[in-house]
């Protein structure tokens, strides 16, 4: 993905929460395209904003922990392919909260995952 070239470039020179700013209103235009192209229609469901606030303030902490890594001088292919494993996290709670089941095809691909990480920061 073209942004973590940005992402790493940007990280280099201004601090964390600087880019994490800037990454942020950098969000902005598109959601105003996306309101526009709903006719500044507002969703009703309190339950559904407060699960999509959450989902903004966890990826938001994500990507500032994302750019901090970067800033440190990590590699960005490794910091990249580590946190490109967030689904994993997604993928336990499912099955933990959720009680959804994966399949054995579901269970070797995350295997294989895990294993290519392991691989690819060596």
């Amino acid at each position: 993905m073209p942004w973590v070239l940005f992402a790493k470039l940007g990280s280099v020179e201004i601090p964390s929460a600087g880019m994490q700013f800037l990454f942020t209103l950098g969000g902005v235009p598109v959601a105003l395209a996306l309101l526009i192209d709903r006719r500044f229609h507002l969703e009703k469901s309190g339950r559904g904003i407060f699960y999509g606030l959450m989902v903004g303030i966890l990826s938001a902490i994500g990507t500032l922990a994302l750019f901090v890594a970067y800033r440190a001088g990590g590699s960005a292919s490794v910091i990249t392919t580590a946190t490109s494993l967030y689904p994993m996290v997604t993928v336990i709670l499912a099955v933990a909260i959720l009680r959804e089941r994966l399949t054995i095809v579901q269970i070797v691909g995350l295997g294989f995952a895990t294993a290519a990480f392991v691989i690819f920061s060596l």
